[in-house]
């Protein structure tokens, strides 16, 4: 009797507990979990582009914060950007991706020095890391500047050091172990150059002809983008379109700057990443241009302000020299007179101009002819011994000129002829005064 007591009095204890626990049960006041059903450890990997274009568009990347747990969190992702101490403002971009406004949503960056470095830090807001973990997209950029306001100088510095670290969304609940990473990464530029110039132009004369070449091996797409070649403002440049024809290229000039600036691709133009471009380039100098050396200079404008050619950020290149050199001289040549006399050894003598009429022009004479008249020096009669010519008649034979009409036996056979002449005329007078003579004696 006594055990059935005490059997019946420990069941009356026993099912009010085992009531209590089923109620507790069935309306869900269980709040232990069990050990697994946790967020963390928390692990990140940051895959980070290797280079980021200098004052070229932002370049895509993700970071991966790992969840091995079966409960999700929340944390933030804080950032430094470290870089040269020279970094003018707005002058990095740095964007996060948010799940909870399906956009891009920009870091607010304030900047700080740090000994000769200059820091860059801000953070996202609110991400949410679920069980298994989950991937953030962000973006980096080096934009030296707003769009058209870039920056005319200062820099970045070959390359940046990226730090990401992760923390609990509460200020309470860190992030435990802490999650830390640093990743260099390098800043490089689109470049544009000249490649076959000629070391030669000549004034006036034919262009010369040459490469001029566009490379942008980041991975930054640039826009707002100027491709110039500067050279001597009188020049003539001519780009080849690809359809094989030739346009001519406005003179750009400030001011400030000598010489010209030829946009070989116009104002605004843009350039994908990893891409390369060739232009065909033709130059040409004019005619008074002084000869000596001028340079072809190609440079890169980035973000130039409206109006404001060749102000933004600014990336030149090694050119070329080119010794611009006088047009050879043309050949002169003085025609032969005509009638000239055949090469005798001795110049032809003038000829001078007197009462004779002689124009100056003599034909060669026989080779039979004296010295003397081969020179022209004609042998006169003397005057005493010549009559008086009648008016109107032909002058004397020693006053005509030399010329074509002279006969091929010499002047020998005129003195001849003309001492005969005045022989015959003394005849004629002796014989007229032995008739007079004999006709007095008769009478």
């Amino acid at each position: 009797m006594r055990k059935t007591n005490r059997a019946l009095n420990r069941a009356r204890r026993l099912v009010p507990a085992v009531a209590l626990t089923a109620a507790l049960v069935a309306g869900g006041a269980v709040t232990a979990t069990p050990a697994f059903a946790t967020a963390g450890p928390l692990s990140l990997t940051v895959h980070a582009p290797a280079v980021v274009g200098f004052a070229g568009g932002p370049v895509e990347f993700t970071e991966h914060i790992g969840n091995p747990g079966d409960q999700g969190t929340s944390v933030v992702l804080d950032f430094e950007i470290e870089s040269d101490l020279g970094t003018p403002p707005d002058a990095l971009s740095l964007d996060y991706f948010s799940d909870m406004t399906g956009g891009w949503l920009p870091v607010d960056l304030k900047a700080r020095s740090e000994g000769n470095r200059m820091v860059n830090a801000g953070g996202t807001g609110k991400v949410t890391v679920p069980a298994g973990g989950t991937d953030v997209r962000l973006r980096l950029g080096v934009p030296m500047g707003k769009p058209h306001d870039g920056a005319t100088n200062g820099g970045t510095g070959p390359n940046l050091a990226f730090r990401t670290a992760v923390k609990g969304w509460w200020q309470d609940s860190p992030v435990e172990p802490p999650l830390n990473d640093t990743h260099v990464i390098n800043v490089e530029g689109i470049t544009n150059g000249v490649s076959g110039v000629p070391a030669t132009a000549v004034a006036g004369g034919a262009p010369i002809e040459f490469d001029a070449v566009l490379r942008n091996p980041t991975p930054s797409a640039y826009t707002n983008l100027g491709n110039v070649l500067f050279t001597d403002r009188h020049a003539r440049v001519e780009v080849r379109g690809a359809d094989g024809t030739w346009t001519v290229l406005a003179p750009v000039t400030t001011e400030a700057e000598p010489p010209a600036g030829f946009y070989l691709d116009g104002r605004n133009s843009s350039a994908a990443p990893g891409s390369s471009q060739t232009k065909r380039v033709r130059v040409s100098y004019p005619a008074d241009m002084q000869p000596g050396a001028t340079e072809l200079n190609p440079c890169v404008f980035v973000n130039e302000g409206d109006g404001m050619p060749f102000r933004g950020t600014t990336m030149c290149s090694p050119g070329a020299t080119v010794r611009v050199v006088a047009p050879e001289p043309k050949p002169t040549t003085t025609p032969a007179p005509t009638g000239t006399p055949e090469s005798t050894g001795t110049p032809a003598p003038t000829p001078s101009t007197g009462s004779n009429g002689s124009n100056g022009s003599k034909p060669q004479l026989g080779g039979d002819a004296p010295a003397a008249q081969q020179a022209g020096d004609v042998t006169r009669a003397p005057a005493a011994s010549a009559p008086a010519a009648p008016a109107g008649d032909a002058p004397a034979a020693g006053d005509r000129p030399v010329g074509g009409h002279l006969a091929s036996t010499g002047a020998d056979s005129d003195r001849t002829g003309l001492i005969a002449g005045a022989g015959a005329l003394l005849v004629g007078a002796g014989a007229g005064a032995f008739f007079l003579a004999r006709r007095r004696r008769t009478s």
